[in-house]
């Protein structure tokens, strides 16, 4: 199989080298690797000619959907059998791409296994990073596009959509919509990923992965009935607030699940302490706020169809 890593960067050079020399590193060697870049004010562009890897601006620039739009026609018109997706965050196991080219014998789609260092937000979020792992059987229709190889002949049917970020989650979406038979499946694929390292740029994040969503559920035509049922995780705060024993039990609820999540993740993190145990009420609490604002973005683009 002919093999083309894409890594999404902007204004990282630093995480560009670390990711593009555990690149260098792999075990299985017969492979590219394009840089698509954001148009970075850094040295970007010097880190990927040091490494030797092709390095592209993209051609149209505000979000990772239109980069990944043109990655798949990179890949298209280059004859590549597989892409693999990945951000300058990432820094992969020396098996990595070994193990995704390994698990797509038998596949179309393949998810890999994410790792956090263990900070709190780490803590908070591990879940979204390996939610296809969490979730029953949930890895046969999606998986998070940061960590995912597919094989493009996907590409010829099925593109992703032009939105500022989730659109791995468009993209899943419209595979469900077209009907496609794609086989997913997992690999052992192990990647260190990283998160925001303040609040301040998590609510950033956050932001616009809502507008991501809202802008995806838009072009594909579905319905935002999963974006809903997130943002009913705080809607039913107040709503119960008039009968403090309901919300009481309510709250109790929230902090059970976030301690099971929190154990469910305890192989997703480096460094996993136990104290953080309410960090994912805390994740998803903010996953769930920022949920309200998709629907909201979701409203007002009613009459568009691509925002």
């Amino acid at each position: 199989m002919k093999v083309l890593v894409i890594i999404l960067n902007k204004d990282n050079a630093e995480g560009l080298e670390r990711c593009l020399k555990s690149l260098k590193e792999q075990t299985y060697k017969d492979f590219d690797v394009l840089v698509l870049d954001g148009n970075s004010k850094d040295n970007s562009k010097e880190v990927a000619e040091k490494y030797g890897v092709k390095f592209k601006v993209q051609e149209r620039l505000g979000g990772t959907g239109f980069a990944r739009i043109e990655g798949c026609k990179i890949a298209l018109k280059e004859g590549y059998d597989v892409v693999i997706w990945g951000d300058s965050e990432n820094v992969y196991d020396r098996t990595y791409v070994e193990e995704m080219v390994r698990a797509l014998k038998d596949c179309d789609v393949v998810g890999g296994v994410s790792i956090l260092e263990g900070s709190f937000l780490d803590h908070a979020f591990a879940w979204y990073h390996a939610i296809h792992l969490i979730v029953p059987n949930l890895h046969k229709k999606h998986v998070p596009g940061n960590n995912k190889a597919e094989k493009t002949w996907i590409y010829e049917k099925v593109m992703y959509p032009p939105s500022v970020r989730a659109e791995d989650y468009g993209f899943s979406l419209l595979l469900l919509k077209n009907g496609l038979k794609v086989r997913f499946g997992l690999a052992n694929a192990k990647v260190l990923v990283s998160l925001p390292k303040n609040f301040r740029d998590v609510l950033k994040w956050q932001k616009a992965r809502a507008k991501g969503v809202a802008q995806a559920l838009r072009y594909v035509g579905f319905k935002p009935y999963d974006v809903l049922a997130w943002s009913t995780l705080v809607l039913f705060i107040p709503l119960l607030s008039f009968n403090l024993s309901s919300l009481a039990s309510y709250l109790a609820i929230l902090l059970s699940s976030s301690t099971l999540i929190h154990i469910k993740s305890k192989r997703f993190i480096k460094r996993f302490k136990w104290r953080y145990f309410v960090a994912p009420l805390v994740g998803l609490l903010i996953h769930s706020l920022y949920s309200i604002l998709a629907l909201i973005y979701y409203v007002r683009w009613s009459n568009e169809r691509t925002p």
